[in-house]
């Protein structure tokens, strides 16, 4: 049987090139020797020391990886920054408009169920759930093999120059808190979960509003338009304030949000026969024509509030704008 010292210098130098492995071999022998000569002199014994020396020496895959050069991490420090920047703009982009393809392609070719919205967009959310996966492991793997490929000179060298105008145009601030975007997010998403709700028919658990028969195209739609205050307001979040872009998206999904259930309302489609389902629950004798008005009023509303209150916020935004840092710093932003 080899001896333990043996058997170590085997597994380091079995991975190095011919032109270095037997120098390797000799200086790790020696080394080895020597080692175990000074523990066996204090006292040592023999075999026991020979286990020793070895295990100071570690493990054999990291000697072999720092005699031949080769890299001990996945992705290392140089390239690791624009591993991370191309990462995020991938996540952000990619599976997002994979839900928003399957969605729509489902919708429109897809059999209608009692309850074909929530399904529509769970099948959505898992096939870009498993799309974000590929995305981060391919990345990561075309990274890593970046990293391997490169010379050793060049291995602390970044993949891109990093420039100074690179940097923001200002010093951001904040004027978007945490807990004002938690309400809103909170508020808004609650909303849609409501529309789903009501869109898959809620039977004999509460009060049928919504008519549950629309096209699923509709309600993805609508859906679609609520929860993208979801997205703004966490947007808007992530750049600590309300830009005058995003103001301007937020208003144009209130107006569209608007326009399609007005439109929805006008032509009969929106609501539930609210005369029969009022009358049987509650016992109130309500016209349709009159509920629909002020579904209708009660739209309006709600859009104005928002449309304002978004450009509110971009009003004050560019105003603080125009204030020097130091004035910013004085002022709490």
């Amino acid at each position: 049987m080899s001896t333990l010292t043996e058997r170590y210098v085997w597994a380091v130098t079995r991975h190095l090139p011919d032109d270095t492995g037997p120098d390797v071999a000799e200086e790790l022998r020696s080394v080895l020797s020597e080692t175990i000569e000074a523990k066996i002199a204090a006292g040592a014994d023999p075999m026991e020391a020979e286990r020793e020396a070895v295990a100071e020496l570690g493990d054999p895959d990291v000697l072999a990886r720092e005699y031949g050069g080769r890299p001990n991490h996945l992705i290392g420090p140089a390239v690791y920054p624009d591993f991370i920047r191309l990462l995020k703009v991938l996540l952000a982009t990619v599976p997002p408009l994979v839900f928003v393809v399957s969605v729509t392609v489902n919708a429109v070719t897809g059999d209608r169920g009692p309850a074909a919205l929530g399904m529509l967009a769970l099948d959505g959310l898992l096939l870009s759930f498993t799309v974000a996966v590929h995305v981060a492991f391919w990345t990561g793997l075309t990274f890593a093999l970046v990293e391997r490929s490169r010379p050793e000179r060049e291995r602390d060298e970044p993949l891109s120059r990093w420039e100074p105008g690179q940097l923001t145009a200002d010093v951001p601030w904040r004027d978007y808190p945490t807990p004002q975007m938690v309400a809103q997010v909170l508020w808004t998403g609650a909303l849609g979960l409501v529309i789903v709700w009501q869109f898959a028919g809620v039977g004999d658990r509460g009060l049928q509003v919504l008519n549950p028969s629309l096209p699923v195209v509709w309600e993805v739609l609508v859906v679609g338009l609520v929860l993208a205050e979801v997205v703004l307001a966490l947007l808007a979040w992530r750049v600590g304030r309300w830009t005058p872009t995003l103001a301007s998206l937020a208003v144009g999904a209130n107006v569209a949000a608007a326009v399609v259930t007005l439109t929805l309302l006008a032509r009969g489609l929106l609501l539930a026969d609210l005369s029969e389902t009022l009358g049987e629950r509650f016992g109130w004798s309500l016209d349709q024509g009159v509920a629909a008005t002020l579904v209708g009023a009660g739209i309006v509303l709600v859009t104005v509030w928002d449309g304002t209150d978004a450009v509110l916020r971009a009003r004050r935004s560019l105003r603080d704008a125009r204030r020097t840092p130091r004035e910013r710093i004085s002022l709490g932003k």
